[in-house]
C-alpha cells in the first residue's frame, strides 16, 4: 500500500472500512501513521492521516472528478464562487419594453419636448373647466398689475369679468385650492369692491374649514379677514366652530386662526372659540356664562376631573406639535395652570419649559410663563433661565415678555446662577433697554424692585402673590439686595461715561435718577462730575416734540429731575465735596448763572440746590451770585423772586 494520505467519506467505507483497522496500542505497523477522526468545514466527519503533508489533498481542496463533486454536498455556510455586490431588489429599475424598432436613444429632443407638452395639455383639456382657467389666467395677469393702461375703469371691468366666469358654477371653491389659481382669487379680494366681495364669500365661506387645511386656499382665508366687511369677518370666524381644536393643531391653519383671533374677533366670539377646549360639549353648543374654565364646574365639581382630562389631551395634542404661538392655546394654558392639579401642573410645565419664549408673546401667554416660573421645579428653572438667555434682549423688549423676565428676578433663589446666565446678558445691553419703552422696566426692577413710583400696584400685587405660593425659600429682601450688588457698579459706570446720552430725555433720565437713588457715598462722586460736565454747557439744548430746541434747565421733564437729584444730597452725602450740590455750584461761571437767571426753572433749579446743599454749598452760590443780585432784582420771573427770598434779600 502506497505511503499516502487517504480521504475516504464514512458513507464510502462504513465504520469498519480500511481506514479504520485497528492497532495495538503504542505499536505502529510502519505503514501509516494513526488515523484521527475530525469534522471538516464542508461536510460530516472524516477520518485524516497526517503521513502525508501534501496540502492539495486536505479537507479544503475541490475533487478533481466531476461525479465525485456532485457527491460531495456544500453547506449553507460555503462560501459561493459568484463575484461583485448582492443585488437591491428594491433599487433595481425595471426594464423599459419598447415596441418594435424604437430604441431608448431619443433622436430629435424638440420634437420629443413638443410631444410631450401636447400630451400633457390633452390631459388638462379632457378634465372640466379647462376653458375657464386659461381664461381666468389670462385677466389674471392683467388684474395683478399695480397701475394698468386704462386705469381703474379697466380694472373694474377685468374684475367683472372674471367675476362672471366664476361665479354661481363651483369654481371659486376649486379655485382657491389649485397652486395655479389661487392667486387669482386673492387678487379678486383684493381689488373688487365689497359687493363682488359679498357675492364671492358666499361661495367661499362654507368651505372655510377645507381653505384653512389647504396650503393654498389658507391664503385666501386670510384675505377674506382682511379685505372683507366686518359682517364678512364675522361669518368667516363662525364657519371655524366645532373645529378650533382640530385646526389649531394643524401646521397650515394655525397661524391663521392665531390671526383672527387676536385681530379680528370679538369678545364673544373669541370666549366661544376658547370654550372648545373645554371638552366635546362646547363643539356644537356654546355658553356665554362660561368666560373660564372653573365657570364649567363651578356649579358641579363632577364635572372638575373629566373637564380638565380633556383639556390637557387637545394642550398635549398641540404641544407634540410645537403650535403654541397662539393667543387661543396660551390663554388655556393660562387658566389649566390655574386650575390642575399639583401633579398636572409639574407635568405641563417641564413640557413647556423649552417653549418659554414663544409664551411669552400675549397677556395670558406671559401669565403661563410666569406660573411656570413660580412652580417649576429647580431644574425647570434652569432650563427657563437657558432657554431665555438667547433672545433675553428682545424678551425684555417685549410688551408682554418683559413680565417674565422680572418675574423670573423675582423668584430665582440661585442669584450667582442668575448672574451668570440673565443679569450678565442684561447689563451688556443696558442702553438697548434704556431707550425701550418696556425694557426699561427691567433696568428699573434691577435697582428699584416692587417700586409703585415706576410699576403699578395690580402687577406688583400679582408677583407677590404668585412669589408667595412658589417653592422660593430666599427672602425677597436678601435677593434684590444680591441683585443689586451685581448690578449697581456696572450702570453707575454706564451713566458716568455717558452722562449726554442719560440726561439726552426726560423717560432716559428717570432711570437715570432711580439708579442714583439705589447708590450712596463716594461711589457717585465721578457720576456727579459726568453729568456736571453736561448740565454746565452753553450749547446743551433739547429737542422738542416739534423739533424747537430749547435749553436743558428749561425742559421741563429734565428740569423736574435734576431738582429730584439735588434732593438726594441730604441722604447721601458723606463730605460735602461729594454731594451733586456741591460740585455743580463749584462749576457755574458767570455765563452759565446770567443764562439761568434769565431763565424761570434755572432760577429754581438754583433754589433747590441752595436748600438742599450744605453750608460750604450754600457760602458758595452766595459768592457767585453776589455780582448778579442787581440783575436778579430787576426781574419780575417767579423764580428770580423765590430765588432772592431764599438769599434774604427781600
Amino acid at each position: 500500500m502506497a505511503n499516502t494520505t487517504s480521504i475516504k467519506r464514512k458513507s464510502e467505507f462504513g465504520p469498519k472500512g480500511p481506514a479504520s483497522k485497528k492497532t495495538k496500542k503504542g505499536v505502529n505497523n510502519g505503514l501509516q501513521k494513526p488515523i484521527k477522526k475530525v469534522k471538516s468545514n464542508k461536510g460530516p466527519l472524516v477520518e485524516i492521516g497526517k503521513q502525508n503533508d501534501d496540502k492539495k489533498t486536505s479537507s479544503h481542496a475541490k475533487p478533481k472528478d466531476k461525479n465525485q463533486q456532485d457527491q460531495v454536498k456544500k453547506s449553507k455556510f460555503a462560501k459561493t464562487s459568484l463575484k461583485g455586490p448582492p443585488m437591491n431588489l428594491k433599487q433595481t429599475k425595471a426594464k423599459k419594453l419598447l415596441p418594435k424598432g424604437k430604441t431608448d436613444k431619443i433622436e430629435d429632443w424638440n420634437k420629443f419636448k413638443k410631444e410631450k407638452k401636447e400630451l400633457k395639455l390633452k390631459r388638462k383639456q379632457s378634465k372640466g373647466g379647462f376653458d375657464v382657467i386659461v381664461r381666468a389666467k389670462q385677466i389674471g395677469e392683467e388684474l395683478r398689475r399695480r397701475v394698468l393702461k386704462g386705469g381703474e375703469q379697466k380694472r373694474a371691468q377685468l374684475i367683472n369679468e372674471l367675476h362672471s366666469l366664476l361665479k354661481g358654477k363651483g369654481h371659486y371653491a376649486k379655485f382657491v385650492v389649485a397652486h395655479d389659481t389661487a392667486r387669482i382669487v386673492q387678487w379678486l379680494l383684493k381689488y373688487a369692491s365689497n359687493i363682488v366681495i359679498q357675492q364671492i364669500s358666499k361661495e367661499l365661506i362654507p368651505e372655510t374649514v377645507n381653505m384653512l387645511q389647504s396650503k393654498y386656499g389658507v391664503f385666501c382665508v386670510k384675505r377674506l379677514l382682511k379685505y372683507g366687511t366686518s359682517e364678512i369677518r364675522s361669518q368667516t370666524i363662525d364657519a371655524m366652530f366645532s373645529n378650533v381644536v382640530k385646526l389649531t393643531s394643524h401646521v397650515v391653519s394655525a397661524p391663521v386662526v392665531e390671526y383672527a383671533f387676536s385681530t379680528w374677533a370679538t369678545p364673544v366670539q373669541k370666549q366661544y372659540l376658547v370654550q372648545e377646549f373645554y371638552g366635546d360639549l362646547y363643539k356644537k353648543s356654546k355658553d356665554s356664562s362660561v368666560t373660564h374654565l372653573n365657570d364649567v364646574y363651578k356649579t358641579n365639581e363632577s364635572l372638575k376631573a373629566a373637564t380638565l382630562g380633556a383639556v390637557k389631551t387637545n394642550l398635549v395634542k398641540i404641544l407634540n406639535k410645537s403650535l403654541l404661538d397662539s393667543g387661543i392655546v396660551q390663554t388655556v394654558l393660562s387658566q389649566y395652570l390655574t386650575e390642575c392639579s399639583e401633579d398636572d401642573r409639574k407635568e405641563m410645565i417641564a413640557q413647556l419649559a423649552p417653549h418659554i419664549v414663544v409664551i411669552s408673546n400675549s397677556k395670558e401667554g406671559a401669565k403661563a410663563a410666569m406660573q411656570c416660573i413660580w412652580h417649576g421645579s429647580n431644574k425647570d428653572r434652569k432650563v427657563i433661565m437657558k432657554t431665555m438667555k438667547e433672545h433675553l434682549i428682545d424678551l425684555s423688549k417685549h410688551e408682554h415678555g418683559h413680565a417674565t423676565v422680572i418675574s423670573l428676578l423675582d423668584s430665582i433663589d440661585d442669584t450667582v446662577l442668575l448672574h451668570k446666565i440673565i443679569l450678565s446678558e442684561l447689563l451688556k445691553s443696558v442702553k438697548d433697554l434704556a431707550v425701550s419703552e418696556w425694557g426699561r422696566k427691567v433696568l428699573l426692577w434691577l435697582v428699584a424692585p416692587a417700586d409703585t413710583t415706576y410699576f403699578h400696584p395690580t402687577f406688583v400685587k400679582e408677583l407677590t402673590e404668585g412669589r408667595e405660593a412658589s417653592s422660593c425659600k430666599k427672602s425677597a429682601e436678601i435677593r434684590r439686595k444680591e441683585i443689586l450688588q451685581y448690578s449697581l457698579s456696572t450702570l453707575l459706570n454706564m451713566i458716568s461715561e455717558d452722562a449726554g446720552f442719560w440726561l439726552s430725555n426726560a423717560s432716559l433720565a428717570t432711570e437715570m435718577n432711580a439708579i442714583i437713588k439705589a447708590a450712596s457715598g463716594e461711589e457717585l462722586k465721578d457720576l456727579y462730575q459726568s453729568l456736571v460736565n453736561v448740565i454746565v454747557e452753553p450749547e446743551w439744548k433739547i429737542k422738542e416734540s416739534d423739533s424747537k430746541e430749547i435749553l436743558g434747565v428749561e425742559h421741563a421733564g429734565l428740569h423736574m429731575i435734576l431738582k429730584k437729584i439735588t434732593q438726594h444730597d441730604k441722604a447721601n452725602s458723606t463730605s460735602y465735596d461729594s454731594t451733586f450740590g456741591y460740585i455743580l455750584s463749584e462749576s457755574l461761571n458767570s455765563e452759565i448763572i446770567s443764562s439761568w437767571l434769565n431763565s424761570n426753572r434755572g432760577c429754581f433749579l438754583i433754589v433747590a440746590i441752595f436748600e438742599n446743599g450744605s453750608e460750604e454749598t450754600k457760602e458758595q452760590l452766595r459768592s457767585k451770585l453776589k455780582k448778579h443780585i442787581k440783575v436778579l432784582k430787576s426781574l419780575e420771573t417767579p423764580g428770580a423772586k423765590v430765588l432772592l427770598k431764599v438769599l434774604g434779600y427781600t
